[in-house]
């Protein structure tokens, strides 16, 4: 059974009224979508960070082992 309600604002604007909520569970799912999108972004970005960082660390330890073998 769809029901449509109409609310009349004014003489000539007429605002229609959903009795379903379909229009906030699009909105909870887009949200969600977004949520989902962000974390793996963020994912992603800590990914990256780490192996820079290890790539880093390995770099210099090697070139700290190359001075210490040469003096």
């Amino acid at each position: 059974m769809l029901e449509t309600q109409y609310l009349t604002i004014g003489p000539m604007y007429r605002k229609k009224l959903d009795n379903k909520g379909q229009g906030s569970a699009e909105l909870i799912l887009i949200t969600g979508g977004l949520i989902v999108i962000i974390l793996l972004v963020g994912s992603y970005m800590s990914n990256i960070t780490k192996k820079t960082q290890t790539n880093l660390i390995n770099l210099l330890k090697q070139e700290r082992d190359y001075l210490i073998n040469k003096i």
